[in-house]
């Protein structure tokens, strides 16, 4: 009969996330993760194979847990699609006075030539934000928020490639208010202005 498991899976998962998160895969060794997370090397192991498989794990969380969390709560689920879509943007950079370690999934986008098995979990998480930016655009017209003429497949898929590069300045610790600049730019990229005019 086997000892029993006496840590949590999801709590593992959590600090492992946030260790990734503020190190990358690369700038975090195994003596990190077994501080970070608690993990004897023979738990690790055991589990999760190696250090590969661990980040794995945690990048299919973060998936599942934020990149989704966040899609739904600013992308799906706000009654005004349009305000959800800037509060999309906004809040990566309107966070309180405790900076942010950054996306998971965009810094391991800007990692990923050194982190090849990675690249398929980026891309199904690029993919979910694309999805969320396409519902909310579709409902947007669909309310008359936007012009029916907003080809939401082409807008999506530039609001995507506006939100990444904002996740990489907010990392580099770019002023908020050049932030909102870019924001507003991406408002308007979809024919919507800070006055509420389109």
């Amino acid at each position: 009969m086997g000892r029993k498991q006496l840590w949590d899976r999801g709590e593992v998962l959590a600090r492992a996330m946030g260790l990734f998160r503020r190190r990358g895969y690369q700038g975090a060794s195994v003596r990190d993760i077994e501080e970070a997370t608690g993990l004897h090397p023979g738990s690790l192991y055991r589990v999760f194979e190696n250090k590969d498989g661990l980040f794995r794990a945690a990048l299919d969380a973060y998936n599942d847990q934020v990149v989704r969390g966040r899609v739904r709560e600013h992308l799906l689920e706000p009654a005004d699609p349009v305000a959800g879509i800037r509060s999309f943007f906004t809040s990566t950079f309107e966070t309180g006075p405790d900076p942010d370690p950054g996306c998971l999934l965009t810094n391991t986008a800007v990692e990923c030539f050194t982190v090849p098995q990675a690249a398929d979990a980026v891309h199904r998480g690029l993919e979910t934000i694309e999805s969320g930016f396409a519902e909310a655009l579709t409902r947007a017209r669909a309310l008359d928020l936007l012009s029916a003429d907003l080809d939401v497949e082409v807008s999506a898929a530039q609001l995507l490639a506006l939100y990444q590069g904002l996740l990489v300045l907010v990392r580099a610790a770019t002023p908020v208010t050049k932030l909102r600049t870019i924001t507003d730019g991406a408002m308007a990229s979809i024919g919507y202005e800070r006055d509420g005019q389109r």
